[in-house]
């Protein structure tokens, strides 16, 4: 299976935690989210806005750095 066809679609709402890299302070490395847009673009680029908790602000992040932060 490639990289790309493991990445995943979500939509507004769903619960999602953080798995990529990031060089900024403080990291978002496993912070929990909120899905609150639907996806812009297409795969494997999609590019989703994310209330994140923790802070409190939205940001724009590429569905490849975000998974469900629970299973069904």
């Amino acid at each position: 299976m490639s990289y790309n066809s493991q990445v995943e679609e979500f939509v507004k709402g769903d619960l999602v935690y953080f798995t990529g890299y990031q060089v900024d302070n403080p990291p978002l490395a496993h912070k929990i989210g909120i899905v609150m847009s639907e996806g812009i673009g297409s795969m494997p680029y999609t590019m989703y806005e994310v209330l994140w908790i923790h802070t409190g602000n939205i940001l724009t992040v590429a569905a490849k750095h975000l998974t469900l932060a629970y299973t069904k």
